[in-house]
């Protein structure tokens, strides 16, 4: 791609943190990937915009509390400003599985909102995901997708190989020209 998109669109959970079968859900568990922090960090501390898409439906099915919750995005947003970024903002789904809105993935509510937000069109944006879900929503949302083989994306890249496929979010974001 070369070339830094005006908003950038990142999943959390097997991006930026290791994805567990139960998802996270103590601040025990929520054990980040500190090469794809770093990497977070440094392209978003040159003043490039990155906003958080993810689904959490553990919240709306209440398998943790909303103060747990909100320690364990403390600590990913407490190690992105330690490698010197911050992300422009955060959209979470919180909605179960058997409770589908527009909003989680893969509906495109979330990307359509952050693109809103920060003045970006679908030509301008790009979402880095681990999950068929995010490239679903990308297409949704008409913007483009780059899948990280992290987490839940060796097995999306064999379901899908057309889609543009990274080892990490570092080797990503090289690829736009930014940090490696």
């Amino acid at each position: 791609m070369r070339c830094f998109p005006r908003l950038l669109l990142i999943d959390r959970d097997g991006v930026l943190n290791e994805d567990l079968p139960t998802s996270v859900r103590t601040l025990a568990e929520m054990r980040l990937i500190p090469a794809a922090v770093a990497a977070l960090g440094a392209y978003t501390a040159t003043g490039r915009r990155a906003a958080l898409i993810t689904n959490q439906g553990i919240l709306g099915r209440g398998h943790v509390a909303p103060q747990v919750f909100g320690a364990i995005q403390l600590r990913l947003i407490k190690a992105l400003a330690d490698a010197g970024g911050r992300l422009a903002s955060v959209h979470i789904a919180p909605d179960p599985r058997d409770g589908l809105t527009p909003r989680r993935k893969p509906g495109p509510g979330m990307l359509l909102e952050a693109m809103h937000q920060h003045g970006a069109s679908p030509e301008e944006t790009l979402f880095i995901g681990d999950a068929l879900t995010d490239a679903d929503a990308a297409a949704a949302a008409g913007v483009a997708f780059r899948l990280v083989l992290t987490g839940k994306g060796t097995a999306s890249a064999a379901a899908r190989p057309d889609l543009p496929a990274y080892p990490s979010l570092v080797a990503a974001l090289a690829d736009l020209g930014g940090v490696a």
